[in-house]
This record gives C-alpha cells, structure tokens and sequence, in this order.
C-alpha cells in the first residue's frame, strides 16, 4: 500500500480530507506519553467536518445540537481511525489509532498529541489565530484523528499560508481570549496565540449549559468555513 492508495480509501470510506506526515518534524512536540512516537515514521491524517447547518446559530456559544455533531463526528473519526490501523497492519506496519478526543491531562488541556500538528505537517491547513486547523476548503471545522505507523508512507508538505489580515475570530471570541497572532509554522506555545486561562474559564461556562467544554464561535465565524 502506498500513500496515495491510503488517502483514497480513507475518503471512500467517510474522510473529507486525508494526508501523510513525517513525524521526524515532529521531534519534540509534547506527547502523552512522552515515548508515544517512538518506532513510528508516519502520521496518517484524517479529517471529518462539522456540517455547516450544525454551526449556524453558534453566534455566542454552543448550544445541544452542535454538541450532538460534534460527538458524532468524534466518533466517526474514532471507527475510521482504527479500521485504519488495522489496514496498515495488514499491510506489514505497526499503528497505533489516536482517538480523535480525548483530554488526558486537563491541567494542561492536552491529550495524547496534537491532531493539529500532524495534520499539517500532512498538508491539509495551517494553524489559524485560534490556534485551529485552517482547510482551504472547510476551514477550522474539521475535527481530525491520527494513526501512527511504521510503513514507509511517502509524505505530504505542509501548506504555506496563513490567515492574514483577518480578525474575525479574534473579534468574536465570547472569551476575548484570541490574541490575533500569525504564528508560522506553529505556535512554540499555545500561550503565544491563546488566553488560555480566559479560554478554559469560558468553556467552563459552557459546559454547565450543555455538558461539554465546547464554544465553536470561532469555527463559525472563520470565512473559511462558508457557514
């Protein structure tokens, strides 16, 4: 199996988008466990959408039927990632399927890596003001999973671009915790371009209203994503 044969199964069988990253560029990424990445070359990339409808009348807040796509979507990205691994495995590799969210340490807000990272060393976005993965064609509303494999997938390139002049995340965060930074290729810290402290606050709010720590306001309002 090559890299090219992967991405078109991935998207026959519900990926939206799809791509290849060398985890080398990854060295020294923070991971949970720290060894995570250790005997894997490639992170297979794959993202799923949140339909536009779900995010139309997130103007200050989420509310239960986003909540109830976002779920979905998790889950679907869950399934596709682990049918993935076990194709890889078929083919003679190692994987590891990452779930598509999963919060393991909540002091920090992090899981087992970063989805985001990956998927754009796998050409699929770049790292917007808000510290999402920016598609070309669905902007930040794609939710992504990861499978770590040993195969010697041949991989994509990141994309060069960024979000410019554009401040409407900033502008409508409830939080007011977008700093407006273009940080390329990637933010050193997420302190850079996030109020984490303000971010974390407000979800917080959220979750009693629709038992989640979730906002979206900041998909919706992305051109990118043509809501």
């Amino acid at each position: 199996m090559n890299s090219t044969e992967l991405k078109r199964w991935l998207v026959s069988q519900g990926a939206a988008v799809a791509g290849v990253a060398d985890l080398e560029e990854l060295s020294g990424y923070p991971t949970l466990p720290e060894n995570l990445m250790e005997g894997y070359r490639r992170g297979v990339s794959m993202g799923i959408p949140i339909p536009k409808g779900a995010l139309a009348e997130v103007h200050t807040g989420p509310n239960p039927l986003y909540l109830h796509a976002y779920e979905t979507v998790n889950r679907l990205l869950d399934d596709l990632a682990m049918r993935t691994a076990s194709l890889l495995e078929a083919a003679g590799g190692k994987a590891l399927a990452i779930p598509a969210s999963h919060t393991l340490d909540r002091n920090v807000h992090r899981g087992n890596l970063s989805h985001k990272a990956v998927a754009r060393l796998a050409g699929l976005g770049w790292i917007g003001k808000n510290i999402l993965l920016v598609n070309p064609e669905y902007g930040p509303r794609l939710r992504f999973a990861t499978v770590l494999t040993d195969l010697e997938l041949e991989a994509d390139a990141p994309l060069d671009r960024d979000c410019g002049t554009c401040t409407n995340c900033t502008d409508a965060c409830p939080a007011g915790a977008i700093k407006g930074v273009i940080a390329k290729p990637y933010p050193a810290t997420r302190e850079e371009c996030l109020d984490l402290a303000a971010c974390a606050a407000k979800l917080g709010e959220f979750k009693t209203e629709v038992g989640k720590d979730i906002c979206g306001v900041c998909i919706r309002v992305c051109p990118f994503a043509k809501v």
